[in-house]
């Protein structure tokens, strides 16, 4: 039997609902419970377990010890388009999201189009809830594609204005959902907060759950509660030098490594998942919740840190598409497990439906692939296709960091558009993208360029003309 939110969907949905074909669940007691928690610009070499040593990310780096880290997870250079794969499983360009959205766009996820991983669970059975940022629609412009759309069952403390620098502390100016609890207080803080209060109602009705829990933390222009900050302030100065943190009293364009606003601020986020993790433990569900952590793409390179990364949010480079992942599935994942195996943001749907046991609709191109073999311990993931990006940054102000990528096993060829530039790297080898590799291997690069070029036309791709581009802000 059809649920209610299909039946009241428009048309179109119907149809995408109707050929989803019958919900493959387990047991009501042993489908697991989802937790799934998105940081914002959270760079790649930000956490302890990724190698940070000025950072105190303790939830996190116990976390891991738990759970499996993926070294080589994947995401788009900005947020608005890895959010559209994670809602469906399809690369931005089927749904029209290529960059983020700002004030001028008109593009917006398409309810009425895309039967996205919530409404797939929901009629699996779950309870379905989205905590934070959302950023597929602009709401004072056109309100169709806000999450509330697209059917959760509660929505909590999205934005209701285009949020662009950091809005963190109350009154949250930009996300009125939110009403008053205490003066001044600490968005992250609030948010994970609430979290909690979701996991223990749908607890109580002995459901499933879903919770997509969007961070808007470490999002640039970065800020912290005073007392937090000031630790990091003599942190910094203990390791630099006296009077050395001055430097950071620019919010927005601050140094790094050893980013003290970023520090506190990923402070906070990291006590936000254990508030998370002991709620399962008190309520006694822990072994029955596969939690997802990562970021929504590369850190901003005004403020972050990505490790030993090439370049940082807004470009192909891997510091700005390589983010931190880490996954625990009690009873699956093995503890402290570290997998090196590429993955998706376009894999989380088939990855999430099929621990779910629900099947992904035959009408919505799916472009991921399900990651589970790797979550029980298998070395490799057999893909019908290499990994691509296409980034026009039409919306961004770097027009230079326009690009396409190809990652074909070991493998990954750039083009930066501007110019029509090429370099080709041994990633397994050379992570920082230092050594181009075009003149010794001409053979794969006219391979992986071929494929490049063919992926492009078969989801009708052009590359932007820098004479027509939109203008840059």
């Amino acid at each position: 039997m059809l649920s209610l939110r299909v039946i009241l969907s428009p048309f179109v949905f119907l149809l995408l609902a109707l050929s989803a074909g019958s919900v493959r669940s387990a047991a009501p007691a042993t489908r697991p419970n989802i937790v799934f928690m998105l940081i914002d610009d959270m760079g790649w070499g930000e956490m302890g377990c990724y190698g940070n040593t000025f950072n105190e990310t303790p939830r996190i780096d116990r976390f891991a010890a738990s759970a499996m880290r993926f070294t080589e997870a994947y995401c788009q250079p900005v947020c608005s388009p890895t959010r559209a794969s994670l809602m469906t499983g399809q690369y931005p360009h089927r749904t029209g999201i290529e960059d983020y959205l700002d004030p001028n766009s008109s593009q917006y996820l398409d309810p009425k189009k895309q039967y996205t991983i919530n409404r797939l669970l929901a009629d699996a059975g779950y309870v379905t809830c989205h905590i934070g940022k959302w950023h597929l629609d602009t709401h004072f412009k056109n309100p169709k594609g806000s999450s509330k759309q697209f059917g959760f069952d509660e929505v909590i403390g999205t934005e209701t204005k285009y949020i662009a620098d950091g809005d963190y502390f109350f009154p949250f100016d930009k996300i009125r959902t939110l009403p008053e609890r205490s003066p001044h207080e600490f968005l992250p803080d609030r948010l994970s907060d609430e979290a909690v209060s979701f996991i223990e109602r749908a607890a109580a009705r002995q459901k499933p759950f879903f919770l997509y829990y969007a961070e808007y933390a470490v999002h640039t222009d970065l800020d912290a509660p005073a007392e937090i900050v000031e630790k990091y302030r003599r942190r910094y100065d203990a390791k630099h030098g006296p009077g050395s943190s001055k430097k950071f009293d620019n919010k927005h364009h601050l140094g790094k490594p050893d980013n003290i606003y970023m520090a506190a601020m990923a402070e906070r986020v990291d006590a936000g998942l254990g508030k998370i993790l002991d709620a399962l433990d008190r309520l006694k569900i822990a072994d029955n919740t596969v939690v997802f952590l990562l970021s929504d793409n590369g850190g901003d390179g005004r403020v972050a840190n990505n490790g030993i990364l090439r370049g940082a949010k807004g470009s192909v480079w891997e510091g700005g598409i390589r983010d931190p992942q880490i996954v625990r599935w009690p009873g699956v994942t093995k503890p402290g497990s570290i997998c090196n195996e590429p993955t998706l943001a376009t894999d989380y749907y088939p990855t999430i439906a099929e621990i779910a046991g629900a099947k992904t609709p035959a009408a919505q191109k799916i472009d991921g692939t399900s990651f589970v073999p790797l979550l029980r311990g298998e070395p490799k993931l057999h893909r019908p296709a290499p990994l691509f990006w296409h980034y026009p940054a039409d919306t961004a102000p770097w027009p230079d960091r326009a690009g396409g990528v190809c990652r074909d096993g070991d493998f990954k060829l750039v083009e930066i558009y501007q110019g029509e530039h090429f370099e080709l790297f041994n990633i397994k080898t050379d992570p920082g993208e230092k050594h181009n590799l075009i003149a010794t291997t001409p053979e794969k690069f006219g391979e992986m360029k071929q494929k490049l070029l063919d992926w492009r036309a078969s989801l009708g791709i052009k590359v932007p003309d820098e004479s027509n581009r939109s203008e840059r802000r």
